[in-house]
């Protein structure tokens, strides 16, 4: 009736108000849903798409093929929201044909429940690898540990319905502790395609793939939601503060630091890297060792500067003052050396800064230092070449990354580890959507995969180009905080290849060679005292040393480094000398332990050098002859003595047979003034 009595021009501008209004509310409760569901993408944006024909499938599984050892892993949980309900194929045609990287990561972390899948660092993940047993053994170990506290005890049916209730608890507890970790390093590797690596390129060959294709679907996209990036990166890496490290250069008193401005702190640390340097991270404990490193640098002539990366509470002033010194002050008049320290305690967050103890250091010292191309080394190793010639090594020339092998000792990692690993792997669908490639047999070729080994790398010395791999110790550093990953190695040495294999990154290179043992060759009368019926002769030769070297592959014989320092017996402080003496297996003509006592504390002769065998046991042979390439003889120096041999069993095939290398008189005379330098006496307190 009101609209009756209106006239007809006033009813045309009463009708447009009206239209106007429920326009309005429509887009209010538009807005609305859309932050109600996080961001989440509209259902009936996917589940409009049609179908798309069998063709396409078949050329995905062709170009993008699952990588046999992870086809088991179905990607994040993020994809299941994704693709929930929908034509999968059509909408990875619609994506792969029409979808930038913006809307391709835009489209992705709409569909991340943060509140569920984002893992903080002191989450408290449970392992214990009690967990991981069949079910006779966990329920035997049970009924085990009852009966330990009553001699009496058996087991009940309510008992038995209580521990597998427990083992069913502890399975399943695994398959989402799991895909909870895959999940987080799933957001964590987009992210920084997204926003900090940001690879192009294999979009641009998705598109020719499927440029003549042209099957019709309704899908328009997602809904793009603008977000500020700083905000994204907090979440994806809540231990970093976004405030820059401190780099201080004692010779000048001054202290630098780097504004992010509101930007990414991420790329604005990317961008900064430049030039080729050395990276050491040392507390206060390590002060001897970097020392006499830092003079060894000098004796080497090494002209590239020296970043030092510590926690404000792990290094003094006094500590500082004397590297400085060890770095200027005239030393046989060699070059100085040009040192800056890095306070890194500013860039992470107080709460997170124990997640960085110990071995995490080294994380710290990759992340923060500033050098494009770095060369990491551990205080306490030994270079023998000069640092330039490192980069110049063909391996690292080719990809950017070299790392070195540790000693291919017979110890070996349970199935449940390896498959941990395979979980953390990219998916077919990181490799489809964000150009993030799924492991190859290259990986899968490295000896913890093929052989359940151990040890692969010795990290004392990385070389590493960081505008290329910058993602890797972000990986490595959410590797360290979780314990199912952290327990399955030991230390930080394997994360640093296995956090460029689970990124996808598999461009990088090993010394062919493992491990050798440097020294003096055994004599035939010292290895025959503990035989019963000795031989004439020994196929194979050893040495016994407490330093893991590494010997150049493009020669086959250079020593380029080695590590534990340059005195015989780095252990010293732990050693019993009257029960090492007393052990007359090996160094018996030490014949006092005055004498024993003096050549563990002397320098390190090195005149020969074994590399062992790549087979780590024979199966069979002489039974004078060595069956393992390494010999463990605890008895020495603390327990940290091994012993090489330069065949194993009748040492016929192959792979059973290392090298022997004797060095030059020249060569032995180069070591000899290394061990002197760093054996040298100093004062700069």
């Amino acid at each position: 009736m009101f609209l009756l009595s209106i006239p007809h021009q006033s009813k045309s501008k009463v009708w447009i108000a009206l239209l106007l209004v429920i326009w309005g509310l429509i887009s209010v409760h538009f807005i609305w849903q859309s932050q109600a569901n996080s961001g989440l993408i509209l259902e009936n944006e996917l589940s409009s798409i049609s179908s798309i024909p069998h063709e396409f499938e078949m050329l995905i599984d062709t170009k993008y093929p699952k990588f046999k050892a992870t086809s088991g892993n179905s990607g994040s949980q993020t994809y299941v929201n994704l693709f929930n309900n929908q034509d999968r194929n059509a909408a990875i045609f619609t994506i792969m044909k029409n979808f930038d990287l913006d809307q391709r990561c835009q489209l992705y972390f709409n569909n991340v429940k943060f509140d569920k899948s984002v893992v903080d660092p002191d989450h408290d993940f449970k392992f214990n690898r009690f967990d991981y047993w069949n079910w006779d053994e966990y329920r035997d170990e049970c009924i085990k540990k009852l009966k330990a506290d009553n001699d009496e005890f058996v087991a009940t049916s309510s008992d038995l319905d209580t521990i597998k209730e427990n083992f069913d608890n502890a399975k399943s507890r695994i398959v989402s502790d799991l895909q909870l970790l895959h999940d987080y390093f799933s957001h964590i590797k987009i992210y920084n395609q997204c926003y900090i690596d940001r690879n192009t390129s294999f979009i641009t060959k998705q598109q020719e793939l499927i440029n003549g294709l042209n099957w019709k679907t309704s899908f328009k996209g997602p809904k793009i939601f603008s977000s500020k990036q700083i905000v994204t990166e907090s979440q994806m890496y809540p231990w970093l503060s976004q405030k820059s490290p401190e780099y201080e250069c004692l010779s000048t008193g001054k202290i630098a630091e780097f504004s992010t401005r509101g930007n990414s702190f991420l790329n604005t640390l990317k961008n900064k890297l430049n030039g080729k340097g050395i990276v050491m991270t040392i507390a206060d404990s390590h002060l001897d060792y970097c020392i006499r490193l830092i003079h060894l640098l000098r004796y080497l002539k090494n002209t590239l500067p020296i970043q030092i990366i510590y926690t404000k509470n792990d290094l003094s002033a006094n500590s500082k003052s004397q590297l400085y010194q060890a770095s200027v002050a005239d030393f046989d008049g060699l070059p100085s050396q040009n040192i800056t320290f890095v306070n890194v305690t500013p860039a992470i967050k107080q709460q997170y800064l124990h997640k960085f103890n110990e071995f995490g250091n080294k994380i710290l010292a990759i992340l923060f230092n500033t050098f494009e191309e770095m060369i990491f080394i551990d205080a306490d190793a030994i270079l023998i070449q000069n640092p330039e010639k490192f980069f110049q090594l063909n391996k690292y020339q080719n990809s950017g990354a070299l790392f070195f092998r540790d000693r291919n000792t017979p110890e070996y990692r349970p199935d449940h580890d390896i498959q941990t690993f395979l979980k953390l792997m990219n998916s077919q669908y990181d490799e489809i959507i964000f150009g993030l490639p799924q492991i190859t047999e290259k990986t899968m070729s490295i000896p913890l995969f093929d052989r359940k080994i151990s040890h692969v790398m010795e990290s004392g010395l990385v070389l590493l180009n960081r505008k290329i791999h910058f993602s890797q110790p972000l990986i490595m550093a959410n590797m360290n905080f979780f314990e199912p990953i952290r327990e399955r190695v030991y230390g930080d040495k394997e994360m640093f290849w296995l956090s460029l294999s689970i990124n996808g990154d598999e461009n990088y290179q090993f010394n062919s060679h493992p491990a050798a043992a440097i020294g003096q060759l055994t004599t035939y009368e010292e290895r025959i005292k503990t035989l019963e019926t000795p031989p004439s002769s020994f196929k194979s030769q050893e040495i016994c040393a407490n330093h893991p070297a590494h010997i150049n592959d493009e020669d086959n014989h250079t020593l380029l480094w080695f590590n534990s320092g340059f005195q015989f017996c780095n252990q010293l402080e732990k050693v019993n000398y009257d029960n090492e003496f007393s052990n007359k297996e090996r160094y018996s003509q030490l014949n006092t332990i005055d004498e024993f006592k003096a050549f563990w504390q002397s320098s390190l002769i090195i005149e020969s050098a074994i590399i062992p065998p790549e087979n780590t046991n024979s199966n069979g042979g002489d039974i004078n002859e060595p069956s393992a390439s390494w010999k463990h003889m605890d008895s020495y120096c603390a327990g940290y003595t091994w012993c090489a041999y330069s065949s194993i069993g009748n040492g016929d095939k192959a792979n059973d047979k290392g090298i022997v290398i004797n060095y030059s008189s020249k060569e032995i005379e180069h070591f000899k003034k290394l061990g002197e330098i760093w054996m040298r006496g100093y004062n700069y307190s």
